[in-house]
């Protein structure tokens, strides 16, 4: 136990040797490390490092491995599911709340990858003349997807790096999504993603 200097009352002198005891319990305290942390005292003092942990938690679109295939975490565009050929990536109906047959969809990266070796998985959403949603889709592309017209738009969820022959993950997005379509006098106009 470091021994602290005494309490004093308002009014009473704040002494040298008051002063020396506090700087004294000051210096006699160390930091703790915790869970994946590294203290290293140095001359200078003490130096804190920590290493994370894998990104193993459960986040909107968050793709994961089954097997050979992929499933796609609960994620929502404008409070909106997505699908996977036409089938909630929650793996639940929406009008029955109940488990649709075959659980979450599965999503293949197949072998078809661009020329330096990535495919991405992507959110498609097809808006009407007012820019509400009327479709959100995901799917995987080895071609940038680019606004073909004024009511399609695409957002990157991950992307899948040839890496030594394997395909490695990249997640790209952590959240929910909100979106709004900004109405052109010419050409496409303006699609806005953000987090939500």
């Amino acid at each position: 136990m470091i021994p602290l200097p005494p309490k004093v009352a308002p009014g009473d002198p704040f002494t040298a040797k008051f002063w020396n005891q506090l700087r004294d319990c000051v210096a006699a305290l160390r930091p703790q490390s915790g869970a994946n942390t590294r203290i290293t005292q140095n001359p200078n003092g003490f130096s804190i490092s920590f290493v994370p942990a894998g990104l193993n938690w459960s986040h909107p679109f968050r793709v994961n491995k089954q097997g050979s295939d992929y499933t796609v975490e609960l994620g929502l565009i404008n409070q909106m599911e997505p699908t996977i050929s036409n089938v909630p990536i929650s793996g639940i109906d929406a009008k029955t709340g109940k488990p649709v047959a075959g659980g979450a969809p599965k999503l293949s990266i197949g072998t078809d990858f661009d020329t330096e070796g990535r495919i991405w998985v992507v959110l498609k959403i097809v808006i009407d003349a007012t820019g509400l949603i009327t479709a959100a889709t995901i799917s995987t592309t080895n071609v940038w997807p680019k606004p073909l017209d004024p009511f399609t738009a695409w957002h990157p969820i991950a992307l899948f790096k040839k890496q030594s022959g394997e395909p490695k993950l990249y997640q790209q997005t952590y959240h929910n999504l909100g979106h709004q379509w900004l109405k052109p006098a010419s050409g496409v106009g303006r699609h806005f993603f953000w987090a939500v």
